[in-house]
């Protein structure tokens, strides 16, 4: 072994994990997908943890076997994607140079939302009815066929929520539709098509999970609290951490077992978001890499490991790994993951979070707020948030207290002084 892993976009989440991997003695080399790194994710790039740093400069399968050869001239060991953009890469340079990825030939079913459902509807499991367009007139007729209303329209491959709508109407879909086809989405992808489903109805949950060599460990199962927002969809609210046994916990697991498997994910991280129906489990959509604008730390504080450490250790220490395949997971302190919203635009004149936040006895830390200068926006997506707050403590009543303290700063206007 040369020590060496690779990170296909070190961003958000991503950003974690070369300094795990440098505390073992590892080299580090970073590549960049895009010869420009999206704005959302410029802010968490870390370029000095990294030993190497080599650009993807086009898009093309020659681009792209030429960088293979030049990163093989590293050796690298570990080649795994920090974020979304780097999933289809990683798996392209994975299958080039023999790590212990996941195949770049089933790669589309882990980024294309319309054929990840189409696996599973093909695997036995529970998919959303669904159909994929560039024509609007194709929409109208699937609406008017399946009689499917509300219908979820988002783009074919982005994340964090960017550009889901619900629509109610044909008013509705038309907008929807022409705010997404034809456009950049945010990560940096042109939506050729527009995918269309039948909205789910139920409770809503987030299930992490590692794998290796095509067995998976459920590192986290939490419910995933959203709000739905005028001319969006639904918006991330709070997110709470589970014990891992439960009647939903163990339908989900069994679930999950499954779709991974009919996903193509045989090694390294992924992240799921499911939704309890009257039917069962059903697949939202599944990452195949770590939940993106987490506290790893926070998780540390209530299971001992996190997301990012938990992915480190497979490829570090696979053997004490593969031994955490027959336990399942403890929690040791309660876990909130909060997502402040903001129904209003403005520049920062002051951000009072700390000052008021640290007060609160289950506080643990806050991420991603706007400093004074910087712009809050309305909140419809992940990526316009104006901050997550971790709260963490053995009492889920304390929690709860501080967690109604923070709604009721938010709606007071207290944690931002807008000019």
């Amino acid at each position: 072994m040369s020590n060496t892993i690779c990170i296909v976009d070190g961003y958000s989440t991503g950003a974690e994990l070369a300094p795990v991997f440098k505390k073992k003695g590892w080299r580090c080399v970073h590549i960049q997908s895009h010869a420009v790194i999206p704005e959302d994710y410029l802010l968490s790039y870390r370029p000095q943890t990294y030993d190497q740093h080599l650009i993807l400069k086009e898009t093309s399968i020659l681009a792209m076997q030429e960088l293979a050869r030049c990163l093989s001239l590293f050796a690298p060991d570990v080649i795994i994607p920090g974020t979304e953009t780097g999933v289809e890469l990683a798996d392209f340079l994975s299958t080039e140079l023999g790590t212990a990825g996941n195949d770049y030939a089933t790669s589309p079913l882990r980024r294309n939302k319309f054929k990840m459902q189409e696996a599973l509807r093909q695997g036995g499991l529970h998919s959303i009815p669904q159909m994929v367009t560039d024509s609007l007139a194709d929409a109208w007729i699937w609406v008017k066929t399946s009689a499917c209303w509300p219908v979820v329209v988002k783009p074919v491959d982005s994340a964090g929520a960017d550009g889901v709508r619900f629509c109610h109407n044909f008013e509705e879909l038309n907008e929807a539709f022409t705010d997404i086809h034809g456009k950049t989405n945010r990560l940096g992808l042109h939506n050729s098509e527009v995918l269309l489903q039948e909205r789910l109805i139920g409770r809503q949950f987030i299930v992490n999970a590692v794998s290796i060599n095509g067995e998976h460990l459920i590192s986290e199962i939490w419910s995933d609290d959203k709000k739905q927002v005028r001319n969006a969809s639904l918006i991330c609210e709070k997110e709470v951490l589970l014990p891992y046994q439960g009647e939903e916990q163990n339908a989900l697991i069994a679930y999950m077992q499954k779709a991974l498997t009919l996903l193509g994910i045989k090694n390294g991280p992924s992240h799921s978001e499911l939704m309890m129906t009257a039917k069962g489990p059903v697949l939202i959509e599944t990452a195949a890499r770590m939940q993106g604008t987490i506290m790893h730390s926070a998780v540390v504080a209530a299971l001992g490991y996190s997301h990012v450490t938990l992915t480190a250790e497979r490829y570090l220490d696979p053997q004490r790994f593969t031994s955490r395949l027959w336990h399942h997971y403890q929690v040791s302190k309660s876990l909130y993951c909060v997502t402040l919203a903001s129904d209003v635009e403005g520049v920062v004149r002051e951000n009072r979070c700390q000052e008021l936040l640290e007060q609160l006895p289950s506080f643990y830390g806050v991420m991603h707020t706007p400093d004074a200068g910087e712009k809050i926006y309305r909140t419809t997506d992940l990526f316009t948030n104006p901050g997550i707050i971790y709260l963490c403590h053995e009492s889920q009543k304390q929690i709860e207290e501080d967690y109604a303290q923070i709604r009721a700063f938010e709606k007071n206007g207290a944690l931002f002084e807008l000019a």
